[in-house]
Order: structure tokens, then C-alpha cells, then sequence
């Protein structure tokens, strides 16, 4: 599930949105059709000099790398973690307590299978045209096995949680008709915590990914879900009309 996303807006845009600035080698990547392994922008906080963290808005591989990853396949199987399980699992446990970002996205799109069986498209975006901000984790990762000079590589992944149930009416009926699973967004004042840099003990992780998970819904009542073409189904396609509906 949460296989493609549309990252429609240059690093400019985003970073004035966010107020942040633009870290260091920033890849303008705007895309209609972000499928895993590729580049999607984070937003992430740093320590600063004065003691006050300094928000940067960087490009990262679309794909969990933990510091022990062998190679970059593992990135392929850890672009989505279970929020329900993120604090457990080896690939994901170090990063909830260390290193949280939020991935901006304008939308995502979602396949529900029809009464016939087809597979059909949908377009999940904020209504207010603002991105969404979906609750994240990141990581660093260099291939020990190709030498000093390899470089660093940045990458990170989405936290889902489970959909509205059937007994809701309107958006979050619709969100639970589409899919059981939903990319996690983040509250204007969640966001703030969840990016915050510093170490975490198990248990204040643990808290703040339920705190996420709590508020999901409130956040998702804002949004729009439309059908759209099957052409998002070919990652080859990548252009505005996407994301217009059918």
C-alpha cells in the first residue's frame, strides 16, 4: 500500500511552506509518479549552533537504509514501516528513537478494486491544497565494502497506520473503503515534537508514535480522495494530467 506519491513543488516552494532552508546538495526532483527506491524531499531538524535546531529540507532515497544493510536492495522492502510495530523491528527500532523527519507529499494515490475486480486509482490529497506532512523516519548508510570515497547515502521511510473502519460517513468512509492501511500525517503541532532532534528512550518513542496514530484521523477529515487515470499504474508516466481527475 502507499506505493506512489506526487512531490509537484520545487525545493523553493517547499522550503518557504516549511520554513526551512535548503540542506546541503539538495535534489530538485518534482515528480507526479514517485514510486519507491527514488528521491523524495524530508524535512528534518538539526541541532544548531545557538542550541535552537535548524530545520533543513533535504533529498532522500525512498526506502529505509539501517547502518547494518548489507546493500541498497533492502531499501526496496522498507519504504513503508508499521507504526503498530516500528518500536520492535530491527530495520526501523533506532531510527524512531533517534532520527524522525516528515516527508511532504501533495498527494498519494491508492488502487481499490471494484465489485468486478478491476483495480482503479484513486488521488488522496489536503483539501486546503497545502502538502500533506507524513510522519517519517531517516537514516544514513554508506556500503562499507566499496571504500572511503563511496558516499553517504540518506534515506528514510513512511509510517502507515490502519484506516478509518466502515462505520464512519464522508472522507474517512471512503478512506476506509480504499484501503486498510493509511501513510501517517502529522498534526501542525505534532510536527513540531516529531522532528525535534534528540534521543528518545523506548518508552517517550513509544508514546509519540501512539500520539500519531491517535490523531490520524482528525487530520485525514481534511482531505479529498478522487479517481484518477490508470496511467499512475506505469511509473514510466510522470506528468501533471495525473493528478487530475477522471
Amino acid at each position: 500500500m502507499c506505493g506512489r506519491y506526487v512531490t509537484s513543488r520545487s525545493g523553493a516552494e517547499l522550503a518557504t511552506l516549511l520554513r526551512a532552508d535548503l540542506g546541503d546538495g539538495y535534489n530538485e526532483r518534482v515528480s507526479y509518479n514517485v514510486a519507491p527506491t527514488t528521491d523524495v524531499p524530508v524535512l528534518l531538524e538539526r541541532p544548531g549552533d545557538t542550541g535552537t535546531p535548524h530545520r533543513e529540507l533535504h533529498t532522500a532515497r525512498w526506502g529505509l537504509l539501517p547502518i547494518w544493510a548489507k546493500d541498497k536492495a533492502q531499501s526496496a522492502r522498507a519504504f513503508n514501516a508499521r507504526s503498530e510495530t516500528v518500536i520492535e523491528k530491527p530495520t526501523f527500532r533506532s531510527a524512531v528513537r533517534t532520527k524522525r523527519c516528515a516527508v511532504p507529499a501533495d498527494a498519494y494515490y491508492e488502487w481499490w478494486k471494484d465489485p468486478e475486480g478491476n483495480k482503479r486509482p484513486y488521488a488522496v490529497r489536503r483539501q486546503d491544497g497545502q502538502p500533506h506532512l507524513f510522519a517519517g523516519l531517516y537514516e544514513w548508510w554508506r556500503d562499507k565494502n566499496a571504500g572511503d570515497d563511496e558516499p553517504w547515502i540518506l534515506s528514510c521511510t513512511i509510517l502507515t497506520g490502519p484506516s478509518p473502519d466502515h462505520g464512519h460517513a464522508g472522507l474517512l468512509g471512503e478512506l476506509a473503503g480504499l484501503h486498510d492501511r493509511m501513510p501517517l500525517p502529522l498534526s501542525p503541532e505534532t510536527v513540531e515534537d516529531w522532528i525535534k532532534p534528540g534521543d528518545l528512550d523506548k518508552t517517550d518513542a513509544e508514546t509519540l508514535v501512539e500520539r500519531v496514530r491517535g490523531e490520524a484521523l482528525s487530520v485525514a477529515a481534511d482531505w479529498e480522495i478522487y479517481e484518477v487515470s490508470r496511467d499512475v499504474g506505469n511509473v514510466r508516466n510522470n506528468h501533471p494530467g495525473l493528478l487530475e481527475p477522471v
